[in-house]
């Protein structure tokens, strides 16, 4: 364990090996956030309060010190993971945020929620990619987390389950191809100028870790996501809570614009909210008034509404102790489910 270089005094991190690829060892990298007795609520209501694992979305890091200390405060145990190939767990030589299959990721999050404790199932805070690797977790690992609350999770292509499905075999040939090669060069930096310092916005974040333009995106990643989202909604229904936060309306365009700044400029929140509604029918879904595609790197209005919503939920949503007992599942976690190769990574279910 040290002291996380990004987040500073007051978060420690934990490194997960995670064994190799052709590119070299593989890690992944757990944040905590230390508790005080000053910035800590009653002892024994913390002890009924889930802990809170933050998931980045793609070509993105954990970075809200602002959320997390907020969520500190309510009484929470705050942990963030960063994924394999993704901002403190990105090594040099390797291909940023490279994946050919979403259920790789079980290995950093099995040994995730064991350093957790496997006794104190989380809620699992996601942002866009991140949610749909949170929820497919959920959906094959039940009893493992308390709950899901996705930001702008990215479950369904844009315009929906025809543009997927139309995307899909010509993307899987392409990543059989190209494998690491990018699908897409870097894309457009309408979310920094919205909100990065640098472009007037008011947050700060690592430009390397968080590109403007995104990282190069690999083909074989696109079709992971893509592979993803099918499985996803050919899934069942979640037993457990759910919050989706998403702005109220999309702005996509090559130009930036002024309403990106109020908008989503990343996913189509109406396909979005969709899917969401498919996840489970406890799910509660919001449309945020201004938020952006990160709801909680929105401006301050929008921000706090989000953080409120995220309370509200919180409160009503888990008002006992923790559930998970010693036989769900708890000797699986950290165990890699086996994950296809070749043609049979497009029949996985």
């Amino acid at each position: 364990m040290s002291t996380d270089s990004l987040l500073g005094q007051g978060y420690e991190t934990h490194r997960i090996d995670l064994g190799a690829d052709d590119e070299g060892p593989l890690v992944a990298t757990l944040i905590h956030r230390e508790a005080t007795s000053a910035t800590t609520t009653d002892a024994a209501t913390d002890a009924e309060r889930p802990p809170i694992l933050l998931m980045h979305g793609w070509s993105d890091y954990v970075l809200d010190r602002g959320l997390m200390e907020h969520l500190g405060r309510r009484g929470h145990d705050v942990w963030g993971l960063d994924l394999r190939k993704h901002g403190r767990s990105l090594l040099p030589g390797q291909t940023a945020t490279e994946i050919d299959h979403l259920n790789r990721y079980d290995a950093e999050l099995g040994a995730s929620l064991r350093i957790i404790g496997r006794e104190r199932p989380p809620v699992l805070l996601a942002h866009s990619t991140g949610g749909l690797t949170a929820a497919l977790w959920a959906q094959r690992n039940p009893g493992t987390v308390r709950g899901l609350a996705l930001n702008s999770p990215w479950i369904e292509m844009h315009l929906g389950p025809v543009t997927r499905a139309l995307a899909e075999a010509p993307v899987r040939m392409l990543a059989k191809r190209w494998g690491q090669r990018p699908i897409l060069r870097t894309g457009s930096d309408h979310v920094a100028r919205a909100s990065h310092r640098d472009f007037g916005g008011a947050y700060d974040y690592d430009l390397a870790l968080k590109p403007p333009g995104g990282h190069p995106f690999p083909a074989a990643t696109l079709h992971a996501i893509i592979d993803g989202q099918r499985r996803l909604a050919a899934a069942g229904p979640l037993a457990i809570p759910v919050l989706v936060l998403h702005s109220d309306r999309t702005r996509i365009g090559a130009r930036f614009s002024e309403e990106m700044r109020r908008s989503d400029s990343v996913l189509d929140v109406r396909s979005l909210a969709t899917a969401a509604a498919a996840l489970s029918p406890r799910a509660r879904i919001e449309a945020v008034p201004g938020a952006r595609h990160d709801v909680f790197l929105s401006d301050a209005d929008a921000r706090a509404r989000a953080i409120g919503i995220l309370d509200d939920w919180l409160e009503t949503s888990f008002p006992g102790a923790p559930i998970m007992g010693a036989s769900d599942h708890a000797e699986d976690l950290g165990r890699p489910v086996p994950v296809p190769s070749g043609e049979e990574l497009a029949d996985d279910r």
